[in-house]
């Protein structure tokens, strides 16, 4: 039986931690593990999500669900409520139901205070590192020893996958290159002048990004190739191992099998999680959940930038940062930076005997310095490193399913996350870097309004799609100073969420917004409880409650009637996105948003109209 291992770092010498692995999580096959009602549960899951894969493709991500929960020994206690027809919501109901959300949460954090993360649902994550282990004659060892062969995907690449078809010039460039320089490049001289010094040199970076992820990688696609690249310069060598032994960072199992993520979000649900744990008031329900989750937080900061004379190797600062994963992954991301960090603040104004020691301030200062830096002249964030190379190079994008994915980009809701956590950074500590920062949030906030479609949505890049995006960028918006009455862009916002909302209060958005950049959705107006709250938090930014509160309330309803048994809620489409066409799962998020939206929902909403 499959058993998750959290912040382990084994008995491999070729594997090393920044921070004792904390934030790890790699799975281990036991064939004496498990119980006969433990296997007979698995099977169950399995069986479950084989027979409805074509109604629910993404999965519930249970089997580390169902050992955490027996190791903590969860039991749920407190009962479920329903919403009647007709009948109004009170603040007794909603408080029930965001204790069953909080107590099965907080029953499933590990050790080390975070919560399991799972990153996949893109198939083409998985054919390369099958491809290249077999390659390189690892296979055997590292993916079907102990592995059942179910668990192993078959690909194939459809004729419906052409996303981004390459022009006849584009063609003809990359066919004449290989033509007539390949062979060129081959011969005496070029291949000691022009060919074996750019080896060299490619071989100076993959070595130097190996060193500065602890041979993570960037990602998973990066990770193979920096693998098969070592492999093929020295299958004995050093480098070549220490990429083996991460590659259990990157398998994950669950009840559809044996996937390989795109990278763990360890570092991005936590932030997330301990926000709308904090929405919900009941800290002292759940104050050592808490703490733990503050600790793992603290210690998944970015504490050093890539070594040596990182520019020269084309890399940004990272000192200060969080990445999507775990410290030892050490490729910043500009929005986890600021949630995280928004975490942290937040935290440091409650009493310390429950939440820890707050983070130093000049932590928090890295933190600052590495989000400024990330602001382009339009005013828009982007999320790895500053926006410098030429839009028009994207011409020369070699793939034929991702879109934008040559130049870094801005990003709506990373621009947003950015003027959330600088306001609130603001009020705590006006005086740091002042005037940086506040124009820094009026320049995001042109972004954000120019940005706006004629339909007053905007673009999501990072999930389905102008739900999410409407989120942040009221969320946003607010945070600045913006209101309904003085911004006509929430004005326009609101209409939108508005009109899109269905009849049974809810909100349904399918994936096929994302690459036909138009609002589609779901088949039969079906309601999604995760895009049901990013549109409730949106609408509760924006201050419908004080217009007309009835769409909140029918959507507070869905969202209460569709709490499980447990305090999970249902799950239901994958809705992570990014590079325009490609999914990933977050299957957290169907637990963090619908407990943060009621809490919102209570607090903005239900409060103010019993005290007027």
């Amino acid at each position: 039986m499959w058993r998750l291992k959290i912040a382990d770092g084994g008995n491999d010498p070729y594997i090393f931690s920044t921070n004792n692995f904390v934030g790890r999580q790699t799975w281990e096959f036991d064939s004496e593990a498990g119980t006969a009602e433990e296997r007979a549960q698995i099977e169950a899951a399995r069986q479950n999500f084989y027979e409805n894969r074509f109604m629910v493709k993404a999965c519930g991500d249970r089997l580390w669900r169902f050992q955490i929960l027996r190791e903590n020994n969860f039991k749920q206690t407190i009962s479920g409520v329903k919403i009647e027809d007709d009948e109004k919501i009170t603040c007794e109901k909603i408080r029930s139901t965001m204790k069953r959300a909080t107590h099965y949460l907080s029953s499933l954090q590990t050790s080390d205070g975070h919560w399991p993360a799972h990153l996949g649902g893109s198939l083409f994550f998985t054919p390369p590192l099958v491809s290249s282990t077999y390659s390189v004659t690892k296979l055997n060892c590292i993916m079907i020893q102990n592995y059942d062969k179910n668990d192993i995907y078959s690909f194939y690449t459809l004729q419906e996958d052409l996303y981004y078809p390459h022009h006849w010039i584009q063609d003809l460039l990359w066919d004449s290159l290989y033509v007539f320089t390949e062979p060129l490049l081959n011969c005496w001289p070029f291949n000691k002048l022009v060919r074996e010094k750019a080896l060299q040199v490619t071989m100076k970076h993959i070595h130097y990004e190996d060193e500065n992820s602890r041979y993570i990688a960037i990602g998973c696609v990066e990770k193979v190739l920096c693998m098969l690249a070592c492999w093929v310069e020295d299958p004995n060598g050093d480098a070549f191992k220490k990429h083996l032994a991460r590659i259990p960072d990157y398998l994950w199992v669950s009840e559809d099998g044996m996937t390989m993520q795109g990278i763990g979000t360890q570092s991005w649900d936590a932030g997330f999680i301990v926000q709308a744990l904090l929405a919900t008031n009941l800290i002292d329900d759940f104050g050592p959940t808490i703490a733990k989750a503050h600790d793992f937080i603290k210690k998944s900061q970015v504490r050093e930038n890539p070594s040596g004379d990182f520019k020269s190797m084309y890399r940004h600062i990272c000192k200060g940062s969080w990445t999507l994963a775990d410290r030892d992954h050490a490729w910043q991301v500009s929005d986890t930076t600021a949630e995280c960090l928004k975490c942290c603040l937040l935290l440091s104004v409650l009493p310390q005997d429950i939440v820890g020691e707050k983070m130093e301030l000049e932590k928090l200062h890295d933190s600052i310095n590495l989000i400024l830096s990330l602001q382009s002249k339009n005013g828009g964030m982007t999320a790895w490193e500053p926006a410098g190379a030429y839009k028009w190079l994207e011409l020369l994008n070699p793939t034929e399913f991702f879109a934008d994915i040559v130049v870094e980009h801005e990003y709506l809701e990373c621009t947003a996350s950015a003027i959330q956590v600088l306001v609130l950074f603001k009020k705590l500590y006006p005086e740091h870097r002042k005037e940086e920062i506040e124009n820094f949030i009026a320049k995001a906030v042109t972004f954000i309004e120019d940005t706006q479609l004629e339909n007053g949505s905007w673009y999501g890049n990072w999930a389905v799609c102008f739900t999410y995006s409407s989120w942040f960028a009221l969320g946003g918006l607010v945070a600045a100073g913006k209101t309904y009455t003085n911004c006509v862009t929430i004005r326009k916002a609101v209409k939108f969420l508005l009109k899109i909302q269905n009849k049974d209060g809810g909100w349904g958005e399918s994936y096929l917004s994302c690459p036909r950049k138009m609002y589609v959705p779901l088949e039969g107006s079906r309601s999604n409880v995760v895009q049901t709250s990013w549109a409730l938090m949106a609408l509760i930014h924006a201050e419908q409650a004080e217009r007309d509160p009835t769409p909140l309330h029918h959507a507070a309803k869905l969202l209460i009637n569709s709490q499980l048994e447990d305090g999970d809620w249902p799950q239901q489409e994958t809705l992570g996105v990014y590079l325009r066409n490609c999914l990933v799962h977050y299957s957290f998020y169907r637990n963090i948003f619908p407990m943060w939206a009621l809490a919102e929902y209570r607090t903005n909403v239900l409060l103010p109209s019993f005290t007027i």
